[in-house]
This record gives structure tokens, sequence and C-alpha cells, in this order.
């Protein structure tokens, strides 16, 4: 192969700064599909030989045969259509076709290398940023355990917050949208397989707790001691959302009695009731105490928001409600994974609620 005598330096050395520029050895991948497909593969193979100006090198630091290269190579200047490389007994040197495809595409192939760099790490290194959201009166649990986190990951900047309602309620959007990386909130208690298909990952219990419903004083069903989701039926519950797509919506919320029947819920929801403000606790809890609907929460609520004018009563067929760690699957990092682990290490000790192992808010996932 001959280059042309009537070009200025017709055949170019050029070795690339630094140490190498493709020094990470490749994952897997899929079959060429045609010209604007090009494998990730070739092209740092002919960064490599570029480097090194040397195939036996480039083979060596690739991890492949010195013919694997030489292979990808041709396959490169097939599908450009002329060559890259000049070689000899003795050297390889690129051509001025190889310095302009050296060139033009060196930037593009040292961001799309370093993206790779930086995502192994966020997969690998714990460290970074880290934004916590909480559900609102389980701020006391979760402080100790932010406090281990920090002690165990001193390099991780963690940021950490009660998250408003009613997002709190259904708090999907939130870690889809990215405004959250994790949420320590109430379990989904719907399908498993609906969870997972939604993209969530949801980590070990933290905390249980038995229901109840909460009513305004002198309602009918304060003449019972406990009550069951059948004498629901006939009130009117506080629709958490009507934003929020039906399928994650019922991940959250109880739609039928476990007999099956029916369960009504306002028209509004706590958005449009509050004007389309964020709703606090204690606004839920005013709504509920001016007859606007009742709540289904959990015995111990008023011993975090103790409100005058509601009654609280204990709701003996539902299962319990699990305080989980809450992440999108697609966004799991080893900063993530490390917090869930800190958190599952660190159960409060010695309050009024049952601790269960990992795994067991799946086994009662219907009733919501």
């Amino acid at each position: 192969m001959q280059c042309r005598p009537d070009q200025d330096s017709p055949c170019r050395s050029r070795r690339a700064p630094g140490a190498g520029i493709c020094g990470t050895r490749m994952f897997h991948h899929g079959a060429s599909a045609g010209r604007d497909s090009m494998e990730l593969r070739v092209v740092e193979a002919f960064f490599a030989v570029a480097d090194e100006l040397h195939f036996g090198r480039a083979a060596a630091r690739l991890g492949v045969t010195q013919g694997r290269v030489s292979q990808m190579i041709r396959s490169l200047e097939r599908e450009i259509g002329a060559a890259l490389f000049v070689r000899s007994s003795r050297q390889v040197e690129l051509t001025v076709l190889g310095e302009r495809f050296h060139t033009q595409a060196l930037a593009g192939y040292e961001q799309l290398m370093g993206a790779l760099r930086d995502s192994r790490e966020a997969a690998t290194v714990v460290g970074g940023r880290l934004r916590i959201g909480f559900l609102p009166g389980s701020g006391g649990y979760i402080a100790p355990v932010v406090a281990a986190f920090e002690e165990r990951h001193p390099d991780c900047s963690v940021e950490v917050g009660s998250v408003p309602l009613p997002a709190a309620l259904i708090p999907y959007d939130l870690l889809a949208s990215g405004e959250y990386d994790i949420i320590v909130g109430w379990a989904p208690c719907g399908d498993p397989k609906v969870v997972t298909a939604a993209g969530l990952t949801v980590g070990s219990t933290f905390i249980s707790t038995p229901r109840a419903v909460v009513v305004p004083e002198g309602h009918p069903l304060t003449t019972f001691e406990t009550v069951t989701w059948d004498d629901l039926v006939d009130y009117e519950l506080l629709n958490p959302s009507n934003t929020v797509r039906p399928e994650i919506r019922d991940l959250w919320t109880q739609r039928s009695t476990p007999s099956g029947r029916a369960l009504r819920y306002t028209a509004d929801d706590l958005l449009t009731m509050g004007g389309g403000r964020e709703r606090t606790v204690e606004d839920l809890l005013f709504l509920v105490a001016r007859g606007r609907g009742l709540y289904v929460s959990i015995t111990a609520l008023m011993d975090h928001f103790p409100q005058q004018g509601l009654a609280l009563i204990p709701l003996r067929d539902a299962a319990p409600k699990h305080l989980v760690p809450m992440w999108m699957t697609a966004a799991e990092t080893a900063t993530i994974r490390a917090f869930a682990e800190v958190t599952a290490a660190n159960r409060p000790q010695g309050v009024e609620m049952q601790i269960i192992e990992q795994g067991e808010w799946e086994t009662d996932c219907h009733p919501c």
C-alpha cells in the first residue's frame, strides 16, 4: 500500500498524548448492523494502534490477539472505504485520511470513554451527592441512619429533608423525575411484578406498624373498638392523587376490600383540596376533622401528630404499613446501595412498632 507522492507528508506518525487513550478493556458488543453502526471495539482498536503505532502492543493493551486487531482495522477501513494505516515490516504509520479520522473522532471518543469511566465509578464507588427524602414524622428515626451513613462515608454529600404531601404518600414521580435519589416512605403494596415493571426497587423494611382509620369525633365508626375494610365502604376516603397514573397510584392506594367491595374516594384529591398547594400532615388531619373524608393511616399517627377532634380506630384486617427505602432501579448506584444497607443495619430499637425482616413487605401485598 503506497502513499501518493504529490501530497505533503503523505504518511504521518501520530502518538496520542498521555499513557494511551483506550486502556479500558472492552465490554460486550452486539454485531454491526450497517455502515452507520460502527462497533466501539473497532474504534478502540483504531485508537490503540494509532497510539502505539504497533499492532502487537495495541493487541496486548486491548487483551486480544494481534490477528484480531488487524481484522478490526481492516473492517474499519472497509467501512470507511480507504486505508487508515500504512503497514510495513519496520513501522506502522497513519495515512492522511487516518490522521483526519483520528483528529475528528478523538474528542467524541474521549468523551464517551469518560462517560463510561464515570458510570462505572458511580456503580462501584460510594461518593458524590445523595438526595434523601423521608416521610413526614419519620425524621427522628431517619436522622441516626443519616448520621451513621455520613460517618461511614464522609466523602458523600448528603441532602436530606421531609417530603411534603401528597407526594410523600405516592413518591414514585419524585424518584422517576430524579428530584430524589432515594426516599424512605411507605412501601408499595400492590403486585410486586407491577412494582418491578415500574422500575422501582424497594429495600429492606425499616419499620412496620399496624393500620388504623382516622375519623372525626362523633363519627358512627367511633362506636367500634376496631373496624374492617368492609366497614369503610359506606364512607369516602381522602383521595391522595388524581394526577398520578392509575397503575402507579394503585400500588399505594387500596381500591377494594378483601371481599371485593369497592372503596370510595373523594372526587377532589389532596392537592385540589389545598388549592393546588402542597399539604402537611396537619392539613390532612384538619380535612378529616372538617368531615371532608376519612383517612387510612397507622395506629401511631397521633403520637407524631396529635390533634383534637379526631378518633383513631384500628383497622384489624389491614396488613401493616412498612417504612422502606425506595429508589429507581435504573438510577441505582453504589451510594444508593450503601445507604440502603446502612438503613437495614440501623433499624430503631425500643419503639412501639413491629420490626420485621427484609422482604416481608412482599408477603402481604394484597390488600394494600
